[in-house]
């Protein structure tokens, strides 16, 4: 089945901070399409595509925590070349919508500026800051689901972070534990489950 587009759009994952892209389909025989992350699999947002009424958009904000639901006609689409989303309740930018290269030249844009801004920081450094924000969200998740607990039996578990690596500490046995945050592999280990293969070493005793 050819199924046609009216444009495209990008939007932030809320957990992880990648940016997904597609096309907006006229028609794709459901009625909704849920945009899911291509890195760490989380559904960003929901379509609903009615072919009277237009295209709806239904997105949670990561800062507010609220769901918004931005609306646009058919008519609205066909003549938009470039607009950000934002959350209706804070305004926090969710995205973008319109014509696919108009979307491709501000991110490039955006990158640009800020690689000029922050020469230091290097080429992937986002792509690195995406990768650590979602490794922490899984360790908060293995925590949340009662998977982190030293070997001593707490799971009075503290975290920080380190450089690229995420530092766990017991507060029982000050045991520790540093789990690498670099690459998507250091992600892939940190799936639920792991936690049991965690490598906690003792902190060495100070001579007297």
């Amino acid at each position: 089945m050819l199924i046609d587009t009216i444009g495209s759009l990008a939007m932030y994952c809320q957990r992880c901070g990648h940016i997904h892209i597609q096309d907006v389909p006229l028609f794709n025989g459901k009625g909704v399409c849920q945009v899911k992350c291509e890195n760490c699999g989380r559904t960003i947002a929901e379509l609903y595509i009615r072919p009277r009424r237009g295209l709806k958009i239904r997105v949670r904000c990561g800062a507010c925590g609220e769901y918004s639901s931005l609306h646009f006609t058919w008519h609205q689409l066909r003549r938009l070349h470039f607009q950000k989303l934002y959350c209706e309740h804070d305004r926090f930018e969710l995205g973008y919508i319109g014509r696919w290269q108009d979307i491709a030249e501000f991110m490039d844009f955006n990158a640009a500026e800020y690689d000029s801004l922050h020469p230091g920081d290097g080429a992937d450094y986002l792509a690195e800051q995406q990768i650590l924000l979602e490794a922490l969200n899984r360790v908060h998740d293995m925590a949340a689901a009662g998977e982190l607990i030293c070997p001593c039996g707490s799971n009075d578990i503290t975290a920080r972070l380190c450089g690229r690596n995420i530092v766990l500490e017991c507060r029982e046995c000050a045991r520790y534990c540093v789990l690498p945050a670099r690459t998507a592999d250091d992600l892939r280990r940190l799936r639920p489950g792991s936690a049991m293969d965690f490598n906690w070493q003792r902190r060495p005793v100070s001579a007297t």
